[in-house]
């Protein structure tokens, strides 16, 4: 039996153009993705090992905390593999360029990536983009279709110039909103990610699916559990389910257990505290080399990023070393 491959996606909270994609009236030719063969679950771990991989998005991933387990579980279940990765995610940011009226009591509007992607493409030089938007890009208003056209372009703009730099992209649609009728907002734009990754977006996890399952299945027995501590930003088992849906979502072998069991090993594992100082050590000296504005301007090449490499190549030596050691 020929199973439709959006319909395989499905099953997987994935859309992966591995897989391949059908040309439909839906999906323009000049917005198909590029094929690439398809592999095992354990070969598509190497979408991210051996590459330099450069992780976008909102205050959610600068708080880097789901990028921590990420990597933890990818030291942890792929010791002979080397993972190189930067995350350079700027808080209240957005691809659509979107901004409401008042935003940060007035402060300053909302940052829009495309102010620094070429930068950060200059700089950083990755093979892979992950990028996680739509949170903040329907700026907690009602459903309009104004508003997903500039999400839709923004993730479009984002794609090309990924593509034009010679980076390949992964999309990780939002997480969820559990404040009410705004996360009808971020299903909308999750479902159009998946169904339409522009042209240069190898594979989508569809996050906002998994997080939702996540959270139901925990309801039955606590009907007012929550993933997040303000309806945005997750708490650390949020974080932990984030993690685990991304590389499930990508076919990406993992270790085992509820994301609950997984939170109290991290914590007793020394191998969790390195990954941790390791991503906090490049991301913030990542994030200022390549400069932004938000309250504030700060400048590209702000800092020393020579000595942040060193010092993050003193701890990932020592993550190495614990990682050989277990591995025997």
């Amino acid at each position: 039996m020929k199973i439709h491959p959006i319909a395989l996606a499905i099953l997987f909270n994935v859309s992966l153009a591995s897989i391949g994609q059908s040309q439909t009236a839906e999906v323009p030719a000049d917005r198909q993705t590029p094929t690439v063969p398809a592999t095992t679950s354990v070969g598509r771990v190497d979408l991210l090992a051996g590459k330099r991989v450069m992780i976008l998005g909102d205050s959610i991933t600068q708080d880097g905390t789901y990028v921590s387990y990420l990597e933890y579980f990818l030291a942890k279940c792929h010791p002979g593999k080397s993972f190189d990765i930067i995350n350079v995610g700027l808080a209240s940011e957005t691809a659509s360029g979107l901004s409401e009226a008042g935003h940060a009591g007035g402060a300053f509007p909302r940052p829009c990536v495309h102010e620094r992607l070429q930068r950060a493409l200059d700089a950083v030089k990755p093979q892979m983009v992950v990028a996680c938007y739509g949170m903040n890009d329907g700026i907690y208003q009602p459903y309009s279709e104004a508003n997903m056209t500039a999400f839709q372009d923004g993730i479009t703009k984002l794609a090309d110039g990924c593509r034009a730099a010679g980076s390949r992209v992964i999309l990780v649609t939002p997480p969820v909103f559990e404040g009410g009728a705004y996360d009808e907002v971020l299903s909308k734009f999750s479902e159009w990610e998946v169904a339409h990754p522009p042209k240069g977006v190898i594979a989508v996890a569809d996050l906002h699916t998994a997080m939702g399952k996540a959270r139901a299945q925990r309801r039955r027995e606590a009907p007012e559990f929550r993933l997040t501590n303000d309806n945005v930003h997750p708490g650390e088992l949020g974080h932990v389910v984030m993690a685990q849906s991304i590389l499930q979502g990508l076919g990406i072998p993992m270790p085992q257990g509820t994301a609950e069991e997984l939170l109290t090993s991290a914590h007793g594992d020394p191998l969790f505290s390195l990954v941790c100082k390791h991503r906090s050590t490049r991301s913030n000296g990542w994030l200022n080399h390549i400069g932004y504005t938000r309250e504030r301007r700060v400048a590209p090449k702000t800092g020393d990023i020579d000595a942040v490499e060193t010092a993050a190549k003193q701890i990932q030596a020592k993550i190495d070393e614990m990682t050989r050691t277990r591995e025997k």
